[in-house]
């Protein structure tokens, strides 16, 4: 390989350049926000992809925006946050360098909407702060966007206060430029999300509701898969077993289908945790909890000991009950 570089460079130049255009083709066609069916493509040529990749975040500023805007959301999905990481963070620096401040605002909130994946409060923040720097004579839309993800990080410090405003803060920006919007439906399951840490659950339902409905309205999938999920888990914080069950199930069904591991693993472990409390600590518990903390564990998540202590307590019960 040395030989072909010293000797034949221009040929090296070129297969790269073949490399790079294919990724990026890949990346326009199958790639992003709600495309579905293209990631399970781009999960097939994955091997191709990451291969490239490192020549795209050394190649040209605008093509490198292009396919980190279409492959944010695979990468989310796939639970490929270490690869979403370096590559947003990358691209972020390699943007500032070209001057294009708003597409390092976005790399910056995708940073660290990753981080908030794995609960990283202060790098959460910290990104929060750059996207608001990056986006500071920017629209509207990108300025709510920075106070949301510091919304975020206030809620993973567990100042629900503080990320309660901003997430208002948020919903007035939204509900101003359209009422209904799946943007709006998002900072009402935010706040909902903020309440319901904040143990007002009444709140936190009315709010979880009305995001459902615009999703439903809009026929935005992933909204419904998610509302759904969040309204079984402010169930099972009222202790009410069987409505959690009910919602966790179509939740996941619809998880399913849009093919977010995050999701999928959240809805697996309200099912299990909702059947435990029921008394039917069965195959079924077990095999929903443990692949729960089979994905949890893939993505590093946050969220992977609360699931491996329901495991552990539906082990503990299916055992008792053997002897």
């Amino acid at each position: 390989a040395k030989f072909i570089r010293t000797r034949r460079p221009e040929a090296v130049t070129q297969t790269g350049d073949a490399l790079t255009d294919r990724a990026y083709a890949l990346a326009m066609q199958y790639g992003g926000h709600t495309n579905y069916a293209g990631f399970k493509t781009l999960d097939a040529e994955w091997t191709f992809l990451a291969a490239a990749l490192p020549r795209l975040l050394a190649g040209e500023n605008d093509r490198l925006q292009a396919v980190c805007a279409q492959l944010d959301r695979f990468l989310d999905f796939t639970g490929r946050w270490d690869e979403r990481l370096w590559l947003t963070e990358g691209a972020e620096s390699r943007a500032l360098a070209a001057g294009d401040k708003n597409k390092a605002g976005w790399r910056a909130y995708q940073a660290g909407m990753t981080y908030y994946s794995r609960n990283q409060p202060d790098e959460v923040l910290a990104c929060a702060a750059r996207a608001a720097t990056h986006w500071e004579d920017a629209a509207p839309r990108q300025k709510a966007i920075a106070i949301r993800l510091r919304g975020v990080g206030h809620e993973l410090r567990k100042d629900y206060p503080a990320a309660i405003a901003a997430y208002r803060e948020v919903l007035e920006i939204r509900r101003a430029l359209s009422a209904e919007s799946d943007d709006v439906a998002s900072a009402l399951n935010d706040l909902a999300g903020a309440e319901r840490a904040n143990q007002d659950y009444a709140s936190a339902e009315r709010d979880y509701r009305e995001a459902l409905r615009i999703a439903k309205k809009n026929n935005n999938q992933e909204g419904i898969a998610i509302y759904t999920g969040n309204l079984a888990e402010l169930a099972l914080d009222r202790e009410q077993w069987a409505q959690a069950e009910a919602l966790a199930r179509a939740a996941l069904a619809l998880a399913e289908k849009v093919g977010r591991q995050e999701l999928i693993a959240a809805d697996c472990h309200s099912i299990a945790k909702a059947l435990l409390h029921q008394n039917r600590a069965n195959d079924e518990a077990l095999t929903l909890s443990r692949r729960a903390v089979e994905i949890y564990t893939r993505l590093r998540s946050g969220d992977l000991p609360a699931a491996q202590e329901t495991l552990a307590e539906i082990e503990k019960a299916i055992q008792e009950n053997r002897e």
